[in-house]
């Protein structure tokens, strides 16, 4: 009975310090936006689905811990397409309230399509849930979409009080899944993305930099080492 015990107190002491959270995505401002690369900083596809060879207008699945399509939360119709992948936590993203996940429904004509489901899973070491976020508001009509792959999105974040609590030094990788009806064939895709630019400058920034430095020192005119500006500001030489 002793060793029962302390198996159950065991179990239940896991539980306890491994919780898994579930958080509400909502509909970010402005909610349909164009995708273009550049309104974003970092964009990353996280799933990319399409209906049956036209046998069904719906569509399902999800992307978990190292890529797996199944015991991620939706069940797959249809086909998952070779591109789709977790993330990582894009680079110089401090904050859960920075992340943003885009719907791109590539509808010909730009017709309606509905989502059923959405969510997106934060996984942490080993693959341990950290967090899940769904779309509480489901059914969701888009009435309208732009035609064609990257065109348009509409954009979901995590609410304030949980994108606060989400511990993004855990996180090692970010899936997702969504379901749909009404679809007209696809592909239809699901983007991670951020709200700015990264970060973390390019090289050309550094360079960029160095040069404005530089044309600075050159207007300081009252700067008494006459030697050292002219150093920086003459011309360079070509020998022959």
């Amino acid at each position: 009975m002793f060793q029962v015990n302390i198996l159950i107190g065991g179990l239940v002491g896991a539980f306890v310090l491994t919780p898994v959270s579930y958080a509400d995505l909502i509909q970010a401002t402005p909610f349909e936006v164009s995708i273009n690369r550049t309104e974003f900083g970092n964009v990353s596809s996280l799933i990319t689905l399409q209906t049956a060879n036209g046998q069904s207008t719906t569509e399902a699945g999800c992307i978990g811990f190292n890529n797996s399509t199944t015991n991620c939360g939706i069940t797959q119709v249809g086909k998952i397409k070779n591109t789709s992948s977790t993330e990582p936590l894009p680079g110089g993203v401090t904050s859960a309230s920075d992340l943003r996940f885009v719907f791109n429904a590539s509808q010909p004509q730009g017709g309606s399509i509905t989502i059923d489901q959405l969510q997106v899973t934060f996984y942490g070491s080993g693959g341990a849930v950290l967090e899940t976020a769904t779309f509480p508001s489901t059914p969701l009509v888009l009435t309208s979409t732009l035609p064609g792959t990257g065109k348009s999105g509409f954009v979901f974040q995590l609410n304030a009080s949980e994108a606060t609590a989400l511990n993004l030094s855990a996180v090692t990788q970010i899936g997702a899944g969504f379901s749909a009806s009404g679809a007209a064939g696809g592909q239809d895709t699901l983007f991670l993305a951020t709200t700015g630019p990264s970060s973390v400058p390019e090289p050309v920034t550094y360079a960029t930099l160095a040069a404005g430095l530089i044309g600075f020192a050159c207007l300081l005119r009252r700067k008494p080492n006459r030697a050292i500006q002219k150093s920086l500001c003459a011309a360079p030489t070509h020998r022959r």
